[in-house]
């Protein structure tokens, strides 16, 4: 199967006009501290922003969501270092709710991936830096076979046939 493969401009500009950096756990603590209107406002604004770019890419793609596990590549470009790695990650729900499909009073949402839980995704979030083009690149690729994972990862790893807990179905 194909990926789909596309990149999210921040939407924060800094005093100077600069993009700076996509919104992360602080920002909405911040927000939501401010007021629940306020961050479930600051919510929906970055939610749609990643489903805006991510139908872009499908219909520029002629990419069709596929019905099976994806593997989601999540790049945070990083204007500087300045930001510790649990709050850039914490943007990670805006990314998976604005490549899931919309559902129940969640109405936002591109349709990339089928669901943004575990039966259908593992994602591997990663950091970078380009001080001029901070924002997000994401990378979906589907797999068949959740084996085939540790494939497509460039590991040598084997995954057990089942595990104690049970987590591990193949």
């Amino acid at each position: 199967m194909r990926l789909l493969e596309f990149f999210v401009p921040s939407n924060r500009l800094s005093p100077k006009g600069e993009r700076t950096h996509v919104d992360g756990w602080n920002e909405y603590i911040k927000a939501v501290n401010t007021s629940r209107y306020t961050g479930a406002a600051r919510e929906r604004e970055n939610v749609t922003l990643v489903a805006d770019y991510a139908a872009l890419a499908m219909r520029q793609a002629d990419w069709r969501p596929p019905e099976t596990h994806c593997l989601v590549y999540v790049t945070f470009i990083e204007r500087d270092r300045r930001r510790d790695i649990p709050n850039v990650y914490g943007g990670l729900k805006w990314v998976l709710d604005g490549l899931s499909r919309p559902r129940g009073s969640k109405c936002v949402g591109a349709g990339a991936i089928v669901d943004d839980s575990q039966k259908w995704l593992t994602v591997v979030p990663m950091v970078a830096i380009d001080r001029q083009n901070p924002g997000v690149h994401i990378k979906i690729v589907p797999v068949d076979n959740p084996a085939e994972i540790v494939q497509v990862m460039g590991t040598n790893v084997p995954i057990p046939a089942n595990t104690s807990k049970g987590v591990i179905k193949l």
